[in-house]
């Protein structure tokens, strides 16, 4: 039988799931420790209590399991590098655009590439260069061994920029596009064509490297 949690466990849950959405909303240096306990129906000294400080909260918000276990699905799918990188492109859109289903600590890392703050350090470290690696490997296998290093990173970046770049100029587009609303099938769609735009791209590319 399962125990129930004791109240001050979870005050602590309440304080990191409030934290994590208002990270992500505002990032961190426009988080304030007084919102995140107000969202959480805690004491404002329950974040000194529970995590130290304002810095060890986000620490401890940020979990990336959700981003690791998205690739770890990938790399046992069947399928071509090709249908691979259409999957990796589509699952990472979700994560940072659908608001009903996606992953914040996702959004929170999206905020921190924007607007870096010390947590980035533990952002690179234990999300962002896995994944480097991961797509690395996955575009190499579209490529072929005869892209060069240089090229290899410039396609990643360009992959990662134009996922990024709906997530960080969402203000801009909805202003220049009234009526755009990521619902999951404008994200697909989106998704579908970063995926048709970087094939075409790293196709490109790699008939280049072996002409």
């Amino acid at each position: 039988m399962i125990e129930a949690k004791s109240a001050s466990e979870q005050t602590r849950a309440r304080l990191l799931e409030a934290a994590r959405e208002v990270f992500a909303q505002h990032g961190f240096q426009g988080a304030t420790v007084r919102e995140i306990c107000r969202r959480a129906e805690a004491n404002v000294a329950a974040v000194s209590y529970h995590f130290g400080s304002k810095d060890e909260l986000l620490a401890e918000a940020l979990n990336f399991a959700p981003l690791k276990a998205m690739q770890l699905a990938n790399a046992q799918t069947g399928g071509s590098p090709e249908m691979r990188l259409r999957l990796f492109i589509r699952d990472f859109m979700l994560m940072l655009l659908d608001e009903t289903d996606g992953s914040t600590p996702c959004r929170i890392m999206a905020r921190e590439l924007a607007d870096p703050t010390p947590a980035l350090d533990q952002i690179v470290r234990e999300a962002i260069a896995p994944l480097h690696e991961f797509l690395g490997k996955l575009v190499r296998e579209i490529a072929g061994d005869g892209i060069a290093e240089a090229e290899l990173r410039r396609c990643m970046h360009s992959i990662l920029g134009q996922c990024l770049y709906y997530r960080h100029s969402h203000p801009v587009l909805q202003r220049l596009h009234p009526r755009l609303c990521y619902s999951r099938k404008e994200i697909e769609a989106i998704a579908g064509h970063i995926a048709d735009f970087s094939l075409a791209g790293i196709s490109h590319i790699s008939g280049k490297a072996s002409a």
